[in-house]
This record gives structure tokens, C-alpha cells and sequence, in this order.
């Protein structure tokens, strides 16, 4: 079976660069994937993708040494077998407050005896190999988001669940569930301070923790805090910046501030 390399990272203490993918596009996915990160996420809980779709967006993730990632919409286990049976090699659980939730994920992903997944067909015999079956249990990667403030109180007995490989903070919808709204967070001491609990809570238990930057600095910044599972923006926000800054270059030269003038 090809091995999960983002889990040999994150296993080894090192750090494990990724980016999101909110566009529903091959090519978008395609682009992100050869330009070098450990692991690419189809976003499938805020983004409008199809079984389909993430189908071929991990088809083609998978012509790299990019590890196909997916977000999924919610902790269900119909939604987990279809993503994996797709061909993702790990998933993000959004919204986990508990460690019941985290179990559960767990299960959903894993064959059993660990698990309840079903061993159905799948494309992952032509992504990862016919031993697939015997040894996805060990190359899934699972990770729960840590994203509400229920979640940061409970974050140990969370993250002690068996077969949780890693923890992603979500620092906006932590900040909306601590009644600070988006963009507010970074500028208030709570929201910070919660998110150090968290990756002490991590860091006590022994599972690796990682969160969403908002750019490459921010990443460095994390980094040197200690989290291993590492978002640096995403496929949306890099074109749009890099276009916008572009126009920006390109009218600042030519004279013409605004849009027909």
C-alpha cells in the first residue's frame, strides 16, 4: 500500500505543510498539489463539492507526492467511507466537541475490528494498491477540529481517544463560540490563550496539533510555537491575492487607479 507520508511526519515530530482547497476544479487541484506541499484538503464542509468531483480532485492530487486530503461535511459515517473509498488518505472532522464525537470518528474511518467502515469497492486499489484493505486502518489519517470553545475545555480527554492522529484548530468558528466573531480573534487575549490550551493539552497528550494560517509568516510563527499539521491559506486566497496585488502593481504603473477609467 503507498504510505501515508504526512503521517510519517507528523509521527516523527516534524512539521507537515498543507494548504486548503475551496475551489470545485481538477486543475485547481491539480496546480496546488504539484507546487510541493506534504498534503492538500478538498474542503468539502464549506466548499460545493461533489462525491464526484472530490473523486477526480483526488485523482489528480494523486499524480504527486501530495497526500489527498479531505475536510468532510460532517462526523458521518456514509460521507467517511465514500471520501476514503474515493481515494482520500486522511480526514479532518470539523466540529468536535467531545470525546464520544472523536470515538466515533474513529470508527467510521477504520475497518473493523477497529471500526464499522465498510469494505466496499473502491478506487483506492488503483491510487494505493490491492493490499489496501489490510493496512488503511494504519495509513488513514484521522484529525478532529478543534474549533469551539467546549472543545478547548475537553481537549485532552478528546485527543486521549485511541486512533485520533492529530488536532486542527478552526481560529474563527473558535472565535464566532467565544462571542468575539470573525477577524476579532487575533486581537483578543482569550482567543490566543485558548489556542495555547490547546496545544498544551496536545503537547501532554502526545498528539500532534496544527491550525490554519493566514499566511506564510503566520505558518513560520506556529511552527516555531510547536504544531506539526499546518494550513497555509488556501487555493481561493492565494489566486485572489496574487491577482489582486498584481492589478494593484499593474495600475499603480500605468496611472490608472480605478476599474474604466
Amino acid at each position: 500500500m503507498r504510505l501515508n507520508t504526512t503521517k510519517r511526519l507528523l509521527k516523527a515530530g516534524k512539521p507537515a505543510i498543507g494548504t486548503w482547497l475551496n475551489l470545485p476544479c481538477v486543475n485547481s487541484a491539480e496546480v496546488m498539489a504539484h507546487a510541493g506541499w506534504d498534503w492538500v484538503t478538498v474542503d468539502a464542509e464549506h466548499g460545493p463539492m461533489t462525491i464526484e468531483m472530490m473523486n477526480n480532485m483526488f485523482t489528480a492530487i494523486g499524480t504527486t507526492q501530495a497526500m489527498p486530503m479531505c475536510r468532510i461535511p460532517e462526523n458521518d459515517p456514509v460521507w467517511i467511507k465514500q471520501i476514503l473509498d474515493a481515494g482520500a488518505m486522511g480526514i479532518v472532522v470539523p466540529m468536535v466537541c467531545s470525546a464520544e464525537e472523536a470515538e466515533n470518528a474513529v470508527k467510521y474511518a477504520k475497518y473493523a475490528p477497529e471500526g464499522i467502515r465498510s469494505a466496499g469497492g473502491g478506487r483506492w486499489r488503483f491510487w494505493a494498491g490491492d493490499d489496501y484493505p489490510m493496512h488503511a486502518n494504519d495509513e488513514i489519517l484521522v484529525v478532529v477540529m478543534i474549533e469551539h470553545i467546549e472543545a478547548v475545555q475537553k481537549v485532552e480527554e478528546i485527543l486521549s481517544v485511541p486512533g485520533v492522529d492529530a488536532c486542527f484548530i478552526g481560529p474563527n468558528d473558535l472565535a464566532w463560540s467565544m462571542g468575539l466573531g470573525k477577524g476579532l480573534g487575533a486581537r483578543d487575549p482569550s482567543h490566543g490563550e485558548a489556542i495555547n490550551k490547546v496545544l498544551a493539552g496536545a503537547k501532554k497528550v502526545g498528539v500532534p496539533a496544527g491550525i490554519h494560517c493566514r499566511s506564510v509568516e503566520e505558518v513560520w510563527q506556529r511552527a516555531e510555537q510547536g504544531f506539526q499539521f499546518l494550513a497555509c491559506t488556501s487555493d481561493l486566497n492565494f489566486m485572489f491575492g496574487a491577482a489582486t496585488q498584481g492589478v494593484k502593481q499593474i495600475r499603480e504603473k500605468i496611472g490608472r487607479p480605478n476599474i474604466g477609467e
